[in-house]
């Protein structure tokens, strides 16, 4: 064993004396590997977070939330809680053991300095019980701090109290205004806890008890995604009895209201807690997964034509070592200790680069991967990492050291030199060539189905203008709703007078986002469906530049007039409803009996978010004052601290709640879309940039390999263009067969997956358009540069080989 040790010690260390005199060849199989090893460490990441980690929770196997489906005239939807629906399966006993209630909410700390806005979720007792966090400081919810027990109790994160407290010591039992109403601490959650996902991956600041009234009889009209609960079943109930029980008692509650329109209904649609939170991960944390293993094995082509390269250069010292006495297993394992000292480097530089990757990518992974609010370089990636390395280095050794036929070595010291001697063989070439080219194929294909859709919603129009527009929504402290359509008409006059102000709107929220699905209803009181609702200004359609199709916009009112009953609907939403038909003149309604005229219809907008498709079926009611919301056409820049200033002189209760131009807006929604065209670019070039570097490398061999057969065609009068389109058509050959196999695994993937996993791929005629060019003009430079280089050489420098 000791005897073994110090031939592989003299082994390596000749190795590294070797490398040292190779600077091309050793950082050509560092830089390719490390840049490989660097984006499977950065994915594999990502997948095991993601897919793989266990849930930190106790028992999180058990735990489930309590989605809702919702069926409209045959068509079901999910994502659309109702509370009082939640609150009957809270209260049952015969399925559930345990749940928790849990709803967003987020308001500001008005007692703080700039007042910080918190993002929070009010939570029922049983969501501490059923995930047992750790507490830095103070308790969880008591059963008297529960739902509609009235008592206004907060628990903070670590990170908040850090943040807006200053990591007070002392900070339980304080209070803090959240909002319009005060609050207790009672406690700070530890560091490492991180809250389950449900609603979508963003840290939670804070955790409000549920104070807010709720029974089986009220919030049926109240439809939103903020809503949820997290359960445990009873022992030896299933998803499907809990389900097949649960739901028709809460469509039972449904039904029993008045004015329930025909043809809808509820149900329950139960989920793992794990399944919930990575539902919207799964398909690009694997599409990624699987575009790294197709680099990886682009790079393993290359390293192998870099090390049969090296093998063929080694036959002579390898035939003097044969002479010696040198036995395979020697042969072997010089070639293993350079490859081992060459994948090691690169996995070392390839984690390094990793972990700067993660660190810049950090915060805008988790706009598109849940459970990444920790990533980081952990001991699973390294593992893997040095793992995949040392079979590199072991397989590219083995290849390396059967290319060499040992019988033959001492007969390679009389070979001539000119080409004959040992080379990789004709078949080899090829085989690489096409592999290459072949696995580039798979991967532009992979890749363009998910950059074209990215790059056409970056490209898609809004359908208005967003520029010089901001939006500002205005706190009004401890004001009464009673005073917000007043306020709201002046802080509207006010901002208006304003010498860069070009016009202002009341809104309820940014038109980015519409803020509420709620029922529609024809003139017969049929339910038309579940669809987005903005509350608008009379002149806000006017102020984007929102284009109208027919009609007109609201009927301007003043004063304490009541809203005209009138509604506006979109392109798509008119389509739907009315086909070819006329819209306006129709009527329509948002409650039973209560009809609206369609007095206009705008073009559609589309502001692409984190779905694959964006809701252009949309309608608009006149402004609501239950929010104080403004949209502002600037002409100049219009500064915080002036806004600031207008709104204390109107009323010192005011403060700014929100002040950002929509563009900012759009950039924030589109960051998720960004980021995926960044990756899948990157993905892209460096695939390219490796197959490129592989085949070029190949062939550049081959070449040189004929130099002395094309010196001899040059020096008997052939011409230069004439050699280069013969090299060129013999190597061609295998980049044809590379591409119509790329090709031929794409199809297959896509059928693959089109019958066992549904992941949202797209095999297009767009992504052919793209790929099939890019790879065939990047494979013909890679043949065309080598033999290139050696036809304006002196064909007299190939004959003499030199």
């Amino acid at each position: 064993m000791n005897l073994i040790k110090s031939f592989f010690k003299q082994d390596i260390k000749l190795a590294f004396i070797n490398l040292l005199k190779l600077p091309g060849f050793s950082f050509t199989v560092i830089a390719t590997l490390s840049l490989t090893l660097a984006a499977l460490a950065v994915v594999l990441n990502i997948n095991y977070l993601v897919l793989s980690k266990p849930l930190p929770y106790p028992n999180a196997d058990n735990l489930i939330t309590t989605d809702q489906s919702e069926t409209i005239n045959g068509e079901t939807q999910y994502g659309f809680q109702i509370l009082s629906a939640q609150f009957h399966i809270y209260n049952n006993d015969t399925v559930i053991d345990e749940m928790a209630l849990m709803s967003l909410f987020g308001d500001r700390l008005t007692d703080l300095a700039q007042a910080p806005y918190l993002d929070g979720m009010r939570v029922t007792p049983e969501y501490f019980s059923l995930l047992r966090p750790a507490m830095h400081l103070g308790r969880y919810f008591n059963d008297n701090e529960g739902i509609n027990d009235k008592q206004k109790v907060i628990i903070l994160s670590y990170k908040s109290w850090q943040k807006h407290f200053k990591g007070q010591s002392d900070i339980v039992g304080q209070y803090t205004q959240l909002g319009q109403s005060r609050y207790q601490i009672i406690g700070v959650t530890s560091e490492d806890f991180v809250a389950p996902e449900v609603f979508g991956s963003f840290p939670v600041d804070a955790f409000i008890s549920f104070d807010e009234e709720v029974s089986l009889t009220s919030n049926w009209d109240s439809i939103t995604g903020g809503i949820n609960g997290i359960a445990r079943l009873k022992p030896g109930v299933s998803l499907t009895q809990a389900n097949s029980e649960l739901g028709p008692q809460i469509n039972a509650l449904y039904q029993g209201r008045e004015g329930v329109a025909a043809n809808t209904s509820i149900g329950a649609q139960f989920l793992p807690l794990k399944q919930k939170i990575i539902a919207r991960s799964t398909d690009m944390a694997l599409i990624l997964l699987a575009g790294v293993i197709t680099l990886l094995l682009i790079a393993i082509s290359n390293l192998t034509n870099l090390f049969l390269s090296r093998a063929a250069q080694k036959q002579n010292v390898m035939a003097i070592q044969a002479a010696l006495g040198a036995q395979p297993k020697h042969v072997f394992m010089s070639m293993f200790a350079e490859a081992l000292i060459l994948c090691l480097t690169a996995c070392l530089f390839g984690l390094i680069l990793a972990g700067w990757i993660m660190v810049w990518l950090d915060a805008d992974l988790q706009y598109m991967f849940t459970r990444l609010q920790r990533l980081e370089l952990d001991e699973m990636t390294i593992f893997i990492s040095a793992f995949i390395s040392l079979l590199i280095a072991f397989i590219m050794a083995w290849i390396g050291a059967k290319q060499v036929d040992y019988s033959q070595l001492n007969n390679h010291l009389h070979s001539s030199g000119k080409g004959t001697g040992a080379q990789i063989s004709h078949f080899t070439r090829n085989v690489l060539v096409a592999s290459q080219i072949g696995f580039a194929t798979l991967l532009l294909f992979g890749a363009t189905s998910v950059l074209t859709p990215a790059i056409n919603r970056l490209n898609q129009d809004i359908g208005f203008n967003s520029k010089n527009v901001h939006y500002l929504r205005v706190d009004a402290g401890s004001l009464k709703r009673t005073q917000y359509l007043t306020l709201s008409n002046e802080i509207k006059s006010t901002l208006r007078a304003e010498a860069q102000v070009n016009d202002v709107a009341k809104t309820a929220v940014t038109p980015l986002h519409m803020g509420w699905e709620i029922y529609l209803y024809d003139a017969k009181n049929t339910m038309l469906g579940i669809f987005s609702v903005g509350f608008f200004d009379t002149n806000s359609f006017a102020l984007l530049q929102h284009e109208f199709v027919n009609g007109t916009g609201f009927t301007p009112i003043s004063g304490e007039q009541p809203a005209p009953a009138e509604v506006i609907v979109s392109e798509s939403l008119a389509k739907r409803l009315f086909n070819d038909e006329l819209a306006v003149g129709k009527v329509l309604q948002t409650e039973i009996n209560t009809p609206l005229t369609v007095v206009g219809v705008v073009r559609d907008i589309y502001v692409p978010d984190r779905r694959s498709s964006y809701a252009t079926e949309r309608f608009y009611l006149p402004y609501s004052p239950t929010r104080l919301g403004f949209k502002i056409k600037t002409t100049a820049p219009l500064k915080t601290q002036q806004v600031k200033s207008l709104l204390k002189g109107i009323d010192p209760n005011l403060s700014i709640s929100q002040f950002s131009s929509l563009n900012e807006l759009l950039d924030f929604r589109l960051r998720e879309t960004q980021l995926t065209a960044l990756l899948t670019i990157s993905l892209i070039l460096l695939a390219l940039s490796l197959a490129a570097g592989g085949v070029y490398g190949v062939l550049s061999y081959s070449v040189l390999m004929r130099r002395y057969e094309l010196g001899i065609h040059l020096s008997l009068g052939a011409h230069t263009h004439t050699v280069i389109k013969m090299v060129i058509k013999q190597n061609i050959k295998p980049v044809f067969i590379g591409v119509l196999s790329g090709c031929f695994l794409a199809c297959i993937t896509y059928l693959l997956n089109d019958k066992f996993w549904q992941a949202n791929i797209n095999l297009d005629l767009t992504s052919l358009l793209i790929a099939l060019p890019v790879i065939m003009s990047i494979s013909v430079l890679a043949c065309y540069l080598p033999v290139r280089k050696v036809v304006i050489d002196d064909p007299l420098k190939a004959l003499r080989s030199e």
